[in-house]
């Protein structure tokens, strides 16, 4: 009696194995994967970036060309999705293509390297996105465009200070930017730094004593740079 209750118990869990087996898409003693489903593409091949003309005296920009991934077959459907984007992470082009090509992308050289990614896609039956690997390459070299004033001050009335603000090294006529001049901490100034020339500006109603300035000026990436002067108001 208990050896058929044992053999009837071994029964009942290999039908429940098959049985389980058989919703899952398989069968019982069979683990053997499904064929014929659709992979994702490789990587595109041969990514070219190439200088464009154009842009302005801040101006920069290339063409991007590439070739098809490895084994991508006549009736493949594939088509590629691009970006790029500058140093400080903006995006500056993104779209999808059928072509091999994508350009002119321009960019603000002060905002340099910009990044080129490319990547193939091809669609599943059922018409889903199956991406492949993006593969990326850089344009250009990292240009910080850099915006250096120097700072000086004198009294030239009561309460009243003279400030003037010169143009260091490197001066680059089409670079400007944001800058903001403090007294004591407290904003007494803003307007835009740069270009090649400085400027100058008076600040009023300083009570006796010595006072610290201080010019905080913001390059196109975003760098800050700080000139410091002192005025003594008697």
């Amino acid at each position: 009696m208990n050896g058929l209750y044992v053999r009837s118990l071994r029964t009942a869990v290999v039908g429940l194995a098959a049985i389980a087996a058989l919703l899952a898409g398989g069968s019982a003693g069979s683990a053997a994967p499904r064929t014929g489903a659709p992979e994702p593409p490789g990587p595109v091949q041969n990514l070219v970036l190439t200088p464009a003309e154009g842009g302005g005296a801040r101006g920069t920009g290339f063409e991007a060309s590439w070739a098809a991934p490895a084994g991508t077959g006549a009736g493949t459907r594939i088509h590629y999705v691009v970006e790029t984007h500058d140093a400080t992470g903006a995006r500056l082009h993104s779209a999808a293509t059928g072509a091999t090509t994508a350009g002119p992308v321009r960019g603000d050289r002060c905002r340099g390297p910009l990044t080129f990614s490319v990547r193939a896609v091809t669609l599943a039956p059922d018409g889903a996105p199956l991406p492949g690997p993006t593969v990326l390459s850089e344009f250009g070299t990292p240009d910080p465009c850099e915006i250096r004033m120097s700072l000086s001050a004198e009294q030239t009335g009561p309460g009243t200070v003279r400030v003037d603000a010169d143009r260091e090294q490197p001066v680059d006529p089409y670079v400007a930017g944001p800058c903001e001049l403090t007294v004591d901490g407290t904003p007494a100034w803003s307007g835009t730094c740069g270009g090649a020339t400085g400027w100058s500006t008076t600040v009023q109603g300083l009570t006796p004593g010595t006072h610290g300035l201080v010019l905080t000026t913001v390059s196109p990436r975003g760098e800050t740079y700080l000139a410091r002067t002192s005025a003594t108001v008697s």
